[in-house]
């Protein structure tokens, strides 16, 4: 790596500062909106509560990025529909990304703590400055020539950028590209040698899986925050209307205090990338998962813009009575398949249950769904379907989500 001669006088990166412009609010919340006063999303200060009970107010986007244009649907990828805009810096040449994994493959998957150690020698700390003072955020390697996921809205507008990967010295940094639909950027750090963090997948995860929120070495004495997924597929709505989908919720034992992050599985591999967190004193973080952040990632290093694809089904999860009786795991029970879509195409039906996608598990909707965002555009899909009696395969080949579509 190479040092940065521009380091802080006091020779650190200074303590990690929580996230303070931008609200976030589960879709569930907005009946309630109107009781509050209406938040101006550029306010350089902390907005106030809304008053009432059960509110989750989350913590999302800094000024910088007023006016991101992020929208959800059924099965789509990083919803809106159209293209997101993105913003392009000085695109670097594609070079072999770190392989996919997961330790338990290996038949010796490691302990819950160490795993998360392992993984904190690719911990970032990202710091971004303006004219306006300094935002301190995080990222993880996900390649060995110092590419870096991160999140979009603490590092869009930054006048300069410097890094500390894994708890050593200062590396100069510089923005390739974002994409603000779904909250992620790239960033380069100066020198070449780094170590990539293990990548997963968030396709296996279940509700109450445990995870550790890793940290970055000086962030404490432990790797991490540990916690348990609380949900998946889930939504954040800005008070402005305005909103990210496919999100992993993640309860953790401790109040997150900077976005960027990985989370890692009990297995030691990066299963999701911490995206927004909760106000001072919640114990919640709300992440994007690794293989969406992998697959946009690599449209922005391509220098394309970053295309919402679909497969064109609505539906709920196969209850788990039924799940049982049919010697499953779970489904995704398809409601509804809309006219001219893959899946219609692929010959998908109302009543059709989706238990597998590529030889994978698929134990709910959201699991789909995910599953789905994570493929880029034109990519071919194979569905495993329980049809009453009968078992199909059928292959839908998922395309751009067309304009205008609900």
């Amino acid at each position: 790596m190479e040092p940065d001669d521009e380091r802080d006088d006091d020779g650190s990166s200074g303590p990690l500062l929580p996230p303070d412009d931008r609200l976030w609010r589960h879709p569930s919340e907005l009946a309630l909106a109107g009781a509050g006063r209406h938040v101006d999303t550029a306010e350089a200060h902390p907005v106030s509560h809304v008053r009432g009970e059960n509110r989750l107010w989350v913590v999302a986007l800094l000024s910088g990025v007023v006016g991101a244009l992020l929208a959800t649907g059924v099965v789509y990828a990083v919803g809106g529909t159209r293209a997101h805009k993105i913003t392009v810096a000085a695109l670097e040449q594609d070079v072999e990304s770190s392989p996919v994994v997961t330790l338990a493959a290996t038949g010796a998957p490691s302990r819950f703590v160490t795993g998360a150690e392992h993984v904190r020698v690719s911990c970032v700390v990202l710091t971004a400055r303006d004219a306006h003072g300094q935002r301190v955020s995080q990222g993880v390697v996900f390649r060995s020539d110092g590419m870096v996921l991160a999140s979009a809205h603490m590092v869009t507008g930054a006048q300069s950028l410097s890094a500390v990967v894994g708890g050593n010295g200062h590396v100069v940094a510089r923005l390739v590209a974002t994409d603000p639909g779904s909250d992620l950027a790239v960033v380069k750090l100066a020198g070449s040698g780094f170590v990539p963090a293990p990548m997963g997948s968030a396709f296996a995860l279940k509700v109450g899986d445990p995870v550790i929120a890793v940290r970055p070495p000086g962030a404490g004495g432990v790797p991490g925050d540990q916690g348990s997924v609380s949900g998946l597929g889930e939504d954040l709505v800005s008070a402005g209307g305005t909103a990210i989908g496919d999100l992993v919720r993640i309860d953790t034992t401790a109040t997150p205090s900077a976005v960027g992050g990985p989370l890692v599985d009990a297995h030691g591999a990066v299963v999701a990338v911490s995206t927004a967190v909760g106000l001072p004193g919640q114990t919640v973080e709300y992440a994007t998962p690794v293989d969406l952040a992998r697959e946009i990632a690599t449209q922005l290093l391509a220098g394309r813009r970053v295309v919402p694809v679909w497969l064109g089904v609505q539906g709920a999860d196969l209850v788990p009575t039924a799940a049982k009786a049919m010697g499953v795991p779970g489904g995704a029970v398809v409601q509804r398949v809309y006219p001219n879509s893959p899946a219609a195409a692929a010959g998908v039906r109302g009543g059709d249950i989706v238990v597998g996608l590529d030889g994978r598990m698929v134990t709910s909707m959201a699991n789909l769904i995910m599953a789905i965002h994570a493929e880029p555009p034109g990519s071919r899909v194979e569905l495993d379907i329980d049809r009453g009696d009968e078992q199909r395969t059928l292959t839908a080949q998922v395309a751009p989500r067309p304009a205008g579509v609900t």
